[in-house]
């Protein structure tokens, strides 16, 4: 169930980062977060967490120069005018749509309930998981899926 979620997640985040970022992705390999060449001490991080047939959160980490500018493509506003706020609540409000879109698109008996996304820093993730890159033309970002069967 994890990697039918994850196969979910990666191709619901090119959908959103194309049609609401105008920002083309690949994804790329997975690979261990502390190795992934994302600094997780200047990045930006949320989570957001969610419960169903299987529960657990997915976790969002971008460089903080990534997020300015897609905060910028969003928001239609200058790098130099973005807030930390705004920031934040863009990489916040991707995590919502991508983990609302591909949950939506995953088979399940018992609907899933999405929690709303928070700020998490780099001693709240797990350097030693596994994650996924998401690749752009001059950056990447990280996604990191945590699950546990419903008891």
């Amino acid at each position: 169930m994890k990697k039918v979620l994850m196969t979910a997640i990666t191709n619901s985040i090119s959908e959103v980062m194309e049609t609401m970022f105008f920002m083309p992705v690949e994804t790329g390999p997975e690979t261990i977060l502390n190795e992934s060449g994302i600094d997780l001490n200047t990045a930006l991080a949320c989570r957001l967490n969610f419960t169903g047939d299987i529960c657990g959160n997915i976790d969002l980490i971008s460089p903080a120069p990534l997020v300015a500018e897609l905060a910028s493509n969003f928001l239609g506003e200058s790098k130099d005018e973005l807030t930390w706020e705004k920031r934040f609540g863009t990489l916040s409000e991707m995590l919502n749509m991508v983990s609302g879109n591909a949950l939506k698109n995953v088979k399940c008996t018992l609907p899933f309930k999405i929690g709303i996304p928070g700020m998490i820093t780099g001693t709240d993730l797990n350097g030693c998981a596994k994650c996924t890159l998401v690749e752009t033309m001059d950056s990447k970002m990280a996604i990191l899926l945590s699950t546990s069967m419903r008891q």
